[in-house]
């Protein structure tokens, strides 16, 4: 069980960056399966932007008719707590800020925050990995991924799709870092 880790992600309706979706998942690092998933439109309590409709697919519909933020939080918190034997801090995340957006709007104390203060920027790691290539570090999750040779799986934009394909990306990651002469070389000061 000590393997397992979770990945987030958060659609935010603009220009206010409420939530509107929450998508994670449960997967193990050793062996990629995905043990459980988590998808969860969210009602902002405010106008729904058709730009983020047309870019999520989240229809204005599919937004009134969804819980709340606090609801949504509970039910995030429901759907972890039978893994407590899980280490769940610091989640992977595709750039920072999600885990701290999501504290912060269901206004949880730091200290009380089932993630902790800190998470696993999987963006940062493929930046450093393409940075001591010498190569191109522009690009989204799924351009990123194609430099692994990974298909990006589902919609762009979709937290539960971004999450998962997050933590495709981490596994991957986690594999060329275990076969890379920067790990065995010396390190000078």
């Amino acid at each position: 069980m000590k393997e397992l880790i979770v990945a987030l992600d958060l659609e935010l309706n603009q220009p206010s960056r409420r939530v509107v979706q929450i998508g994670a998942v449960l997967g193990s690092v050793r062996t990629g399966e995905v043990v459980s998933q988590f998808d969860l439109k969210v009602n902002p309590g405010e106008p729904f932007s058709l730009r983020i409709a047309e870019l999520t697919g989240i229809s204005p519909q599919e937004i009134e008719s969804a819980p709340g933020l606090a609801e949504a939080g509970q039910a995030l918190a429901a759907w972890l707590a039978p893994r407590d034997s899980v280490r769940l801090l610091n989640p992977l995340t595709w750039g920072g800020g999600d885990t701290e957006t999501l504290r912060d709007q269901l206004r949880i104390a730091s200290e009380r925050w089932i993630f902790g203060r800190r998470w696993i920027d999987v963006k940062t790691l493929y930046v450093a990995w393409r940075m001591a290539q010498g190569k191109d570090i522009s690009g989204g999750l799924a351009k990123a991924m194609t430099k692994l040779r990974l298909s990006f799986r589902g919609r762009k934009h979709d937290a539960l799709d971004d999450s998962l394909n997050t933590f495709r990306m981490y596994r991957a990651l986690l594999a060329e870092f275990m076969k890379s002469e920067y790990l065995h070389a010396p390190v000078e000061f």
